[in-house]
C-alpha cells in the first residue's frame, strides 16, 4: 500500500492542508493519506496550543467526506515529543510492506536539511513537496537538487494552486475573516466552541518565518553566523540528548537583536524596563543577549523558557547553565564561520565528547582574552561562570 503522511500541529486544520493531501493522493496514486497531528511542538507554549481533543475533532470533521484522506493519532498516542524520523522508522517497522510518502508544504523543504535526521526520513519515505509558483521557486529548486544529489533520492513535486492560508492567521483573526479558509464543518466547530476568539492563542512564529525575517534584518555575515550557530547547536543537541529543535530555534534567535546599535540597545532596555548593569552600561553590546530574549518572546512569541534563557545567557554565560544554555553558548564560539578563536580544532573535537569541559575551555579562553585587552570589560557573570566550571572539571582529563 502507498501511504502518504501529512504532519503538523493542525491548530486548526484548513483548506490548504486538505488541498495538499488531495493533490498528493491523486498525482502520486496513493492509497491513503494520513493527517497526523503532533502533540508537542518544541518552540510553542503547551498552554497556548489548542487541546488535542479539539484539534482531533476538527481534523475528523475536515476529512470525513474525503475519500482516502484520514485522521491518524499515531504520534499523539506516543505522549511525548516525536520527530518525523522516529515516526517513519517505527511505521516502517510496523508496516514493512507499505511504501511511505512524506508530504510537505513548499516552505518546509527550504529548511529540511536542518530537521532532525533527514537521512532517516529519506531512508523510510519519499518526499512529496508542493510546487511553488512565486519568486522563491528558484531557491526551492536549488534546495531540492541539493537534497537529491546528497542523498541520491528523487523528490516528487505536487502541483496545486498557491494559497496564503495559515493556521496562525486563523488563530489571530475574526471569525468573519477566516470563514472561507476552513471547511464549513470546521468553521462551525470553531465558532460553537469559541476557539481562538480570545488572547489565549498560540501566535509563535515558525522557525522558517523567523529565519526569513532575520535574513532581511541582519547583515549578510551576521546572518551566515546565525545559520552556523543554529546548525552547530542542533548537531550538538543530538549528541548530548537535548531537543535539537529547541537548540536550532535558540541558535536562529540568539543574535536576533544584533542589528541594533549600542545606543538603540540602551534605549530599548530603558523603554521596556529591562535591567541594565553597570558593566552593560560600559559595554552596551552585551545587551544584545537580553534584547534578543525580549524580541524572541514579544516579537516572535516564543514562550519556551529554556529557549529564552539560552538566548539570554549566550554571550556572558553563567554558573550552572542548563545543557541547552551551554550548547548555545558554545555553538556561538565554535560554529564553522569562526576562524580567529584559539584552539578551534581542539574545541570542535571536544564538542562531540564533553559539554562541561568544552564550556570550561571557552570560558577560560574568553577570560584570558578579556584580561589581556584592558579596553574590554569583563562581565561578573562570565567570571562567576569560569570559576564554577573550573571547579567542575578540575582533575578531569579529556
Amino acid at each position: 500500500m502507498k501511504v502518504g503522511i501529512l504532519g503538523g500541529t493542525f491548530d486548526p486544520v484548513h483548506k490548504t492542508h486538505l488541498e495538499l493531501a488531495v493533490n498528493a493522493k491523486k498525482q502520486y496514486a496513493l492509497d491513503r493519506v494520513l493527517l497526523m497531528p503532533t502533540p508537542d511542538p518544541p518552540h510553542k507554549d503547551k498552554n497556548k496550543i489548542t487541546e488535542v481533543f479539539h484539534r482531533t475533532r476538527m481534523i475528523k470533521l475536515a476529512v470525513e467526506k474525503l475519500d482516502g484522506i484520514e485522521f491518524s493519532d499515531f504520534e499523539l498516542s506516543m505522549n511525548e515529543t516525536t520527530y518525523t524520523a522516529d515516526t517513519l522508522h517505527l511505521l516502517k517497522e510496523l508496516h514493512p510492506e507499505d511504501e511511505f510518502f512524506f508530504i510537505m508544504g513548499s516552505d518546509s523543504i527550504i529548511y529540511f536539511l536542518n530537521w532532525y535526521r533527514p537521512d532517516v526520513i529519506l531512508k523510510y519515505a519519499t518526499l512529496l513537496v508542493a510546487k511553488r509558483k512565486d519568486s522563491s521557486s528558484d531557491k526551492m529548486k536549488q534546495v531540492i537538487s541539493s537534497i537529491e544529489e546528497t542523498y541520491n533520492v528523487k523528490i516528487g513535486l505536487i502541483s496545486m494552486d498557491s494559497t496564503e492560508i495559515s493556521s496562525s492567521y486563523i488563530r489571530t483573526h475574526s471569525y468573519g475573516e477566516i470563514q472561507e479558509m476552513v471547511p464549513k464543518a470546521v468553521y462551525e466547530y470553531i465558532v460553537s466552541n469559541r476557539l481562538y476568539n480570545n488572547c489565549n492563542v498560540n501566535s509563535a512564529w515558525s522557525v522558517n518565518q523567523i529565519t526569513d525575517h532575520l535574513s532581511s534584518l541582519l547583515k549578510p555575515a551576521r546572518f551566515t553566523h546565525t545559520l552556523g550557530v543554529a546548525t552547530t547547536a542542533k548537531a550538538m543537541a543530538e549528541r548530548f540528548g537535548v531537543n535539537p529543535n529547541k537548540a536550532y530555534m535558540a541558535g536562529i534567535l540568539h543574535d536576533c537583536a544584533k542589528y541594533l546599535s549600542e545606543q538603540e540597545l540602551l534605549d530599548l532596555c530603558r523603554r521596556k524596563q529591562i535591567p541594565i548593569t553597570e558593566t552593560e552600561r560600559e559595554a552596551p553590546y552585551l545587551l544584545h543577549a537580553k534584547a534578543g530574549a525580549y524580541f524572541a518572546e514579544h516579537r516572535y512569541h516564543i514562550t519556551d523558557e529554556e529557549i529564552l534563557s539560552a538566548i539570554r545567557w549566550h554571550t556572558t554565560g553563567k554558573p550552572d547553565m542548563s545543557r541547552l544554555e551551554q550548547i548555545i553558548f558554545c555553538a556561538d564560539y565554535i560554529e564553522p564561520g569562526r576562524t580567529r578563536q584559539p584552539d578551534l580544532e581542539f574545541l570542535r573535537k571536544l564538542s562531540g565528547k564533553d559539554l562541561e569541559c568544552l564550556t570550561y575551555h571557552i570560558l577560560k579562553d574568553t577570560v584570558c582574552y578579556l584580561k589581556e585587552n584592558s579596553s574590554k570589560t569583563i562581565d561578573a557573570h562570565t567570571l562567576d561562570a569560569y570559576t564554577y566550571y573550573s571547579d567542575k572539571v578540575e582533575g578531569r582529563s579529556v
